[in-house]
């Protein structure tokens, strides 16, 4: 047999075999599935970026490779409140070492207090350890951003009233896409962690609430949940804001 009628029957053999394949393949669920992505995930995930927000957890849904960013969006778009605590409680506990160690790295003049703060969340120290994260997201955000503090907000009378500072932030860019904005929208809408209470209930004063922790009108704050969602935020105010700068200089 000729090389070329042995090409030929190879080819042929590749092509009944690549039939076969399509054939087992869904389609349909598969163009479905680029559809959602395209058209409706930038959605969901602003949506469920603002509701674990208020709830006190925050997500750098863009840490990792495509892989991790699937696994967040399969563990949190569209799931309880139940299932999204558990996610999360299990994905900050695994990867304390990675943040601590990349913030330290990150923030040379802040290591002691970086270190000092997860050593108290590694002793169950909740009480110690929850307002110096939320004193180092205070701080690592100006030092990324001098004149704009996260927790600041804009006054009744002001064109932005009600809205956080860092939504300021946003003035000096433009072009960015529809899945970066849905992802940073933290940045650009008031949370409960930084809502102002006068008279808390003592429902009140188990959240994670910066006005009421570090102002000293909470005292049952300190547990295990609120020192995770507290090191989330240290950490997702790190990613956003280096984000950002990143975004300004291209």
């Amino acid at each position: 047999m000729s090389e070329f009628r042995i090409f030929i029957k190879r080819l042929s053999k590749l092509a009944e075999d690549f039939r076969a394949w399509a054939e087992t393949i869904d389609w349909k669920a598969i163009h479905e599935r680029m559809q959602y992505l395209a058209n409706d995930l930038p959605d969901d995930l602003e949506d469920e970026s603002i509701k674990l927000m208020n709830r006190g957890w925050f997500i750098w849904f863009l840490d990792g490779g495509m892989t991790d960013f699937s696994e967040k969006i399969d563990a949190l778009v569209g799931k309880s409140n139940d299932v999204q605590d558990a996610y999360l409680r299990n994905y900050i506990t695994a990867n304390l070492k990675y943040f601590e160690s990349e913030l330290c790295d990150s923030y040379l003049s802040r290591k002691n207090q970086i270190e000092d703060a997860f050593k108290c969340h590694s002793l169950e120290i909740y009480f110690s350890s929850i307002p110096t994260f939320l004193a180092l997201s205070e701080g690592i955000g100006r030092d990324l951003y001098p004149g704009i503090g996260i927790f600041a907000k804009h006054k009744p009378n002001s064109q932005k009233a009600g809205l956080p500072k860092t939504d300021d932030l946003f003035d000096s860019i433009s072009g960015l896409e529809v899945f970066e904005e849905a992802i940073l929208k933290p940045l650009r809408v008031s949370s409960e962690v930084t809502k102002s209470i006068s008279n808390p209930s003592e429902m009140d004063k188990k959240l994670l609430n910066r006005h009421l922790i570090m102002h000293g009108n909470s005292n049952l704050y300190g547990t295990n949940e609120n020192s995770l969602k507290a090191i989330s935020l240290l950490f997702f105010v790190h990613k956003s804001l280096e984000y950002l700068k990143s975004a300004t200089k291209t």
